[in-house]
């Protein structure tokens, strides 16, 4: 007989025993819950993660493909004007390519930005300067010059700094100048200082104006190396008028505010722009045709492969190896100032030099530095409505400096100088007819043909010897060539600054304007005879123009072809 409290506690076990597996199965079943759940949140996060990934992803892809179509566009619209050529690129055009021709265009607008700006702004800080030292013609003639006597030792330390620490060293050095410079003068509290200011700033414009070219001519794409060249000389004529500009706007602010002069003021602006090159040349490359002269040759071929990104391994090997080729042409030659007078190199001497030296007796700087005299002496006699009239001429010189850029890789280099001389005589005729006939009609005359003249200067003489210059000297001579060619820039842009106001009491302005317009005459002359046409044609074959004569492509791979 089973005792009845054992089958109780039988019992009582048993069901303990199947409320603890139920539990266990419970809890088991709990964790497995819990888990898939867990299992299918972290599938749902992912999911999430992933649809937003995509969705991201494609909203990318669709900016960058709009943004391609855009710049096709963009492009195509500029192959359509004549602006690009569509041999000269593969489309859609690589963003990487396209970001360094920007960064290079930039580096020679703002050389030639603080050019032109420092050239234009001293004609209305003049007078008030002369309002608050009060010095005498020689100080006045000075200071106006010291922009050139600067210039002049920057193009020679340019030779020096350019062959030795690089063209890109060199333009770092010159923007470092425009920024010492520009802050000095608007601190200045006597003469000597703000005279010495303006000399270097002027260093700056000497480094910069023959580093600039000279690095853009040897890095850029030859399809548009003459418009990045021409933009050089554009920004010269857009820096003036924004001095112009600056004279006009500060008119009003008087001669001696109580935290900083006018004049002051306006030389400060000019380190807005030298901040800005500093900071685009530290981030750019230096030329690939320097870094093979330094046995660089490694380095020279990553440049190009930065510049045009979608070229093959073999074209940028070519194009180094084509560089290396022509240096040792010349190995025999010791690159030195000799070397540009000896029967090889000096037709392309002579021509840079008689380029520049017809672009300055074409009489540019008269007009520019001393515009608001020459509107004073046509009958305009408050400041303001001179200023005014200064600053439309300026505007007239920008706009036709910026058709230039659109003719000198399209029309080509030759007819422009052959048909701009000509014009620039022509124009000053109807000056000295206006200036002989007086008021009314006369002064009509006179301020078209002004306007006349810096239309065709800006179309012709302006950019033309700074392109020339930068194109036809041999790799090994480039630096030395340019600073032989700007000396004749700078020293007669100095005689014409600092002895204008004395050939104006010696001469009238109608002798003075016939004299620039025989020189004009002589100058077509020349052109006809000597000009070559250089458009299109790779920069080491440019020396067999001066020695052949005619035209000729260039042949084998080079930068930008």
């Amino acid at each position: 007989m089973v005792n009845p409290g054992w089958q109780r506690l039988k019992h009582f076990g048993r069901s303990c025993a199947d409320h603890a597996t139920g539990s266990l199965i419970e809890d088991k079943g709990r964790e497995k819950l819990k888990a898939d759940s867990t299992r299918q949140c972290n599938f749902a996060r992912g999911t999430l993660r992933e649809a937003a990934k995509l969705s991201m992803l494609s909203f990318l892809h669709m900016i960058k493909h709009y943004w391609g179509l855009a710049i096709n566009h963009t492009i195509q619209g500029c192959v359509s004007s004549g602006w690009l050529e569509t041999s000269a690129y593969t489309f859609p055009w690589s963003l990487k390519g396209l970001r360094m021709i920007i960064l290079l265009a930039c580096i020679a607008v703002l050389c030639g930005l603080l050019y032109g700006y420092n050239e234009g702004v001293i004609a209305g800080a003049y007078e008030p300067i002369k309002a608050e030292f009060e010095f005498s013609a020689y100080w006045g003639g000075l200071l106006v010059a010291s922009l050139s006597i600067g210039g002049l030792i920057g193009a020679y330390l340019s030779a020096y700094l350019s062959d030795k620490f690089g063209r890109r060293s060199t333009v770092i050095i010159a923007a470092l100048f425009f920024i010492t410079g520009a802050v000095l003068s608007s601190v200045a509290q006597d003469l000597f200082i703000l005279t010495f200011a303006r000399s270097l700033i002027g260093m700056g414009i000497g480094l910069s104006s023959m580093a600039g070219p000279q690095y853009v001519s040897e890095i850029a794409p030859r399809k548009i190396r003459g418009r990045m060249l021409g933009a050089f000389q554009f920004m010269i004529s857009f820096g003036v008028l924004i001095g112009y500009l600056s004279n006009l706007i500060t008119l009003d602010l008087g001669y001696s505010a109580e935290a900083i002069n006018r004049w002051q003021f306006m030389f400060l602006l000019s380190a807005i722009p030298a901040a800005f090159l500093l900071f685009g040349i530290w981030s750019a490359p230096e030329s690939p045709r320097w870094l093979v002269m330094a046995k660089r040759s490694a380095e020279a071929e990553a440049v190009f492969e930065k510049i045009e990104p979608t070229r093959s391994v073999a074209w940028v090997k070519g194009n180094v190896k084509r560089i290396e080729e022509d240096l040792a042409e010349v190995a025999d030659q010791k690159g030195g100032w000799l070397d540009l007078i000896n029967p090889r190199n000096r037709p392309i001497t002579s021509f840079c030099v008689f380029t520049f030296l017809f672009q300055q007796l074409s009489g540019i700087n008269a007009v520019i530095l001393y515009a608001p005299e020459l509107f004073g002496d046509l009958g305009f006699s408050e400041e303001a409505s001179r200023l005014s009239a200064t600053v439309g001429l300026g505007a007239a010189l920008a706009l036709a400096a910026a058709a230039s850029l659109l003719l000198i890789d399209r029309v080509g280099r030759r007819p422009l100088m052959v048909y701009g001389l000509p014009a620039c005589a022509l124009s000053q005729f109807l000056i000295v007819g206006g200036f002989l006939m007086g008021d009314g009609i006369g002064t009509a005359l006179s301020v078209s043909g002004l306007c006349l003249y810096v239309i065709s200067y800006s179309l012709s003489m302006g950019p033309l010897p700074w392109v020339y210059m930068s194109e036809v000297f041999p790799n090994y001579l480039r630096a030395k060539g340019m600073v032989v060619a700007v000396t004749v820039n700078w020293v007669f842009t100095f005689l014409v600054v600092f002895g204008f106001p004395k050939l104006n009491q010696l001469f009238t302005i109608t002798e003075i304007f016939l004299f620039f317009a025989i020189c004009c005459c002589i100058g077509t002359v020349y052109a006809i005879r000597r000009a070559p046409e250089t458009k299109g044609v790779s920069l080491e074959d440019i020396y067999e123009l001066f020695h052949k004569g005619g035209s000729k492509t260039a042949e084998g791979p080079v930068a930008g072809e």
